[in-house]
C-alpha cells in the first residue's frame, strides 16, 4: 500500500493511493495523469523561460477535494468541509503542496520491493 503521512487537521493522518482514489479525483477533480503531465510541462517550459498556461491547476476548491479523497481512501473520518478549514487555516499554499505530493504518489510506479537477497551477481562461476 502506497501512503503519504502529513499533518492535516491537527493530526497525522494518512492518505492512501488506489485505484478507487484516481477514479474518484478524475470524476471530481480532474484525470491525474493530466494533472501530472500539465505540472511537468509547465515545470520545464518556465524552467525555459518559456511562458505557458497549463490546461489544469490546482484551486481553493479542489486542493481540499484532492485531500479529503486520499483520506476517505485510508479510512479516514473527515468531513470535506473540515478539510477546507484545515486548507484554510494552514494556507493553501502548504495544502497544494500535499495535494500535489499524493497526486504524484497515485501517478507515479509502486517503488520494487527489495527482496533482502542479492540481485544475480557476476561471480565467474
Amino acid at each position: 500500500m502506497r501512503k503519504l503521512t502529513s499533518e492535516i487537521c491537527g493530526e497525522e493522518r494518512d492518505l492512501v493511493a488506489t485505484f478507487a482514489a484516481s477514479i474518484e479525483i478524475a470524476e471530481k477533480v480532474g484525470d491525474p495523469l493530466l494533472i501530472t503531465r500539465e505540472a511537468a510541462i509547465e515545470t520545464v517550459m518556465l524552467g525555459g523561460g518559456i511562458p505557458y498556461s497549463p490546461k489544469w491547476r490546482f484551486t481553493v476548491s479542489n486542493v481540499p477535494k484532492v485531500i479529503h479523497i486520499g483520506l476517505k481512501a485510508a479510512g479516514e473520518n473527515v468531513k470535506l468541509s473540515e478539510v477546507q478549514e484545515w486548507a484554510f487555516e494552514v494556507g493553501f499554499p502548504e495544502a497544494q503542496r500535499i495535494a500535489a505530493e499524493y497526486i504524484a504518489l497515485i501517478t507515479r510506479p509502486k517503488p520494487e520491493e527489495s527482496t533482502g537477497e542479492a540481485e544475480d551477481s557476476d561471480t565467474g562461476e
